[in-house]
């Protein structure tokens, strides 16, 4: 199941976030981060998807939060235009809608 949500952070920047989810494993399979943000150096944006794949589903805003401050500061990447805590709050919006999907209105 895929869900995504993308919102406007403070100052106005873009931020989408693509969550893959196997609901028969129960296990995040992609996650995929884009937008109108900067981060240095560029490849670092692999870094922060990859943890976000191997998070516990059920893990908090905060401590996702937490786990992307502790990746920032060890890898001395920076963020511009995103913040830690936008990344951790969308991460979860995308993944509540991947595990829990709008239901479809069908007009028969």
């Amino acid at each position: 199941m895929l869900g995504v949500h993308t919102e406007k952070v403070e100052g106005g920047k873009l931020l989408r976030i693509k969550v893959d989810y196997n609901p028969e494993s129960q296990l995040i399979e992609d996650v995929q981060m884009h937008g109108d943000f900067f981060i240095y150096p560029e490849e670092f944006i692999d870094d922060i998807e990859q943890l976000l794949v191997n998070l516990d589903q059920k893990d908090s805003e905060q401590s996702i939060s937490a786990a992307l401050h502790r990746l920032i500061e060890d890898d001395n990447a920076d963020l511009i235009g995103v913040t830690p805590e936008s990344i951790a709050r969308a991460f979860k919006t995308a993944l509540g809608s991947a595990i829990n999907p709008p239901a479809v209105n069908s007009k028969a």
